[in-house]
């Protein structure tokens, strides 16, 4: 079953809250995680359980069949049951977040940084978990081949970009792995959301972004 580490679980929904989205791509959907708990703390959270009072558009991409289940439909508007990479070369939809948990990881080096790249064309924000260095080699089953780890990645891959934030955590076998959020243009926080949301969270182990979270902690303090 496609599913991840738990260790960043709460650093992510106190940070899509802070972007407060109100359309999403979840690619890579596994298990449904990031679905459920962003259909909960976006909107749930917001407007109770009755389906008819929720704001948020949320579309899913995952290649492998097998994954998906009844209940996904619950949270999920649409699920596209394709490979991510085909599917936003091949449409022109916009997403104010695109999710991209444990994914890129999965593609060859040159495919994921197009993935990347047409990620920021279709999204204002792309948010990513990702395996950082060696330690991680996965292979693909006869049953689901898209399980293989097919590229080694670093945050140094990432600072490149104009706008990102990268946090950095350890799973329970002392691997490293980052959460990384990069946009075209700036990031902006509502500041309305997600009041248990530290930014001080980011000054612990961010790589970069600085003046967004100077400017940020200067309108805070106003």
């Amino acid at each position: 079953m496609g599913t991840s580490n738990w260790q960043n679980i709460s650093y992510n929904i106190d940070l899509v809250r802070r972007l407060n989205p109100k359309t999403i791509l979840d690619v890579g959907v596994g298990f449904g995680r990031w679905g459920i708990l962003f259909r909960e703390y976006l909107d749930v959270w917001e407007h109770g359980q009755n389906r008819i009072n929720w704001k948020t558009e949320i579309d899913g991409i995952e290649i492998y069949p097998g994954y998906i289940n009844e209940y996904h439909s619950y949270f999920y508007n649409t699920i596209y049951i394709e490979d991510a990479l085909a599917h936003l070369r091949n449409q022109d939809k916009h997403y104010d977040l695109i999710n991209l948990g444990d994914v890129v990881e999965h593609y060859k080096k040159k495919d994921g940084k197009e993935l990347l790249e047409l990620s920021l064309k279709h999204g204002r924000y792309v948010l990513m978990n990702i395996p950082i260095g060696k330690h991680w080699e996965q292979k693909g089953t006869a049953e689901n081949p898209y399980e293989e780890h097919k590229s080694t990645w670093y945050n140094s891959d990432f600072t490149g970009y104009k706008h990102y934030i990268i946090e950095c955590f350890r799973d329970f076998m002392q691997r490293d792995f980052s959460v990384v959020l990069i946009s075209s243009g700036r990031i902006v926080f509502d500041k309305t959301q997600g009041k248990y949301f530290g930014i001080k969270n980011f000054l612990k182990h961010r790589v970069g972004f600085k003046k967004t979270i100077e400017n940020f902690e200067r309108r805070k303090s106003k």
